[in-house]
């Protein structure tokens, strides 16, 4: 019997000084090619039909390298692992990433060696504020509103041709950089995306180059059908991101075409002083418009500013006044705006 192909999906995390958190997957599967925008549709439908039909490897054991320590991590059921990596001497402050080696020990594989390297991020101490912001409909046109639209521009597109909101990587690229242009305030990405579209988001905020951030997606199936549709799933990471960085404020950017205003408002109930401001990118109608707006007065009614928006500009005008970006870097998200439609 032959041995089976093996590939570890190692996925951007995060970190402090003294601990770091990798988390990753281990799957049967050869990694997909990167997309072309000539693809034809039959082959975006194959690639995404590939990635939701993921063949995990139960059990897999692997070993984890950071410097001299080594650790080791068994991938629960679905082929998942996570691991904290307590450091015997802190991480450089001035490096923002920082590589780990993942190495599989079992199974035996027909590619062995089999190795991939994790990316963590560790807040340097210049940031002077994080960012938390949704994938779908905030930063990557989904049509979550319309099945039909979705199910379109999920399967039958890749990520050299799917759009993002024209002016969105300008304003991410400025609340990356601050007020002071080398802050690199960090930026988090939370969806209620499968995992299985990790590589197809990294591939797609590559080609945008918006700034790259740890992901957290959702693990699908039908005990966890539920909090898919709810979205509640997200609190859990958002909630971990607030403890582990205790000292950063945070600004939280959505849409309006799910639950991302009640959530982030659940959010200003139990942390008021953590969060510096939020964002709800406008995609649907006048009755969810009210409904966003009588949130972001009792928001506001709690000292945090939160606001709906129509594009970047307007959010850009928005974090620039708040002092989280400079003035200036209004006008280029304007003009990457007019460049972008």
């Amino acid at each position: 019997m032959s041995l089976p192909w093996v590939t570890i999906v190692p996925y951007r995390s995060f970190g402090v000084a003294e601990q770091l958190f990798v988390k990753g997957r281990v799957l049967y599967d050869r990694p997909l090619p990167p997309a072309s925008a000539a693809d034809p549709i039959w082959k975006n439908f194959y690639h995404m039909l590939r990635r939701l039909n993921s063949r995990e490897v139960s059990g897999a054991r692997v070993e984890i390298l950071f410097g001299d320590q080594r650790w080791q991590a068994v991938a629960d059921d679905e082929g998942y692992f996570t691991l904290r990596l307590p450091l015997a001497q802190p991480v450089d402050p001035a490096r923002v990433w920082h590589t780990v080696w993942v190495r599989l020990v079992e199974p035996l594989a027909r590619n062995a060696p089999v190795q991939a390297v994790a990316e963590v991020l560790t807040p340097p101490p210049s940031a002077r504020f994080a960012v938390i912001s949704d994938i779908d409909d905030t930063i990557l046109q989904s049509h979550a509103a319309s099945l039909l639209r979705s199910f379109v521009a999920t399967f039958f597109g890749n990520a050299q041709t799917r759009l993002p909101f024209a002016g969105v990587a300008a304003l991410y690229q400025a609340l990356w950089r601050g007020v002071s242009s080398v802050e690199m305030n960090p930026i988090f990405y939370v969806s209620s995306s499968p995992w299985n579209f990790y590589d197809f988001l990294v591939e797609f905020m590559e080609r945008c180059q918006l700034p790259a951030g740890p992901m957290f997606l959702h693990d699908y199936g039908l005990r966890r059908l539920f909090g898919a549709l709810s979205h509640r799933h997200k609190l859990k990471p958002v909630r971990w991101l607030l403890e582990t960085y205790p000292h950063l404020p945070f600004v939280l950017i959505g849409d309006s075409g799910q639950k991302d205003p009640e959530l982030y408002s659940e959010l200003v109930q139990e942390h008021p002083r953590r969060i510096a401001a939020i964002l709800i990118r406008d995609v649907s109608g006048r009755r969810r418009d009210r409904v966003v707006d009588d949130l972001s007065e009792s928001a506001r009614a709690r000292g945090v500013p939160m606001r709906r928006v129509a594009d970047s500009v307007q959010a850009a005008e928005f974090v620039a006044a708040l002092g989280l970006i400079p003035a200036e870097a209004v006008e280029g998200v304007r003009r990457a705006v007019r460049e972008e439609e």
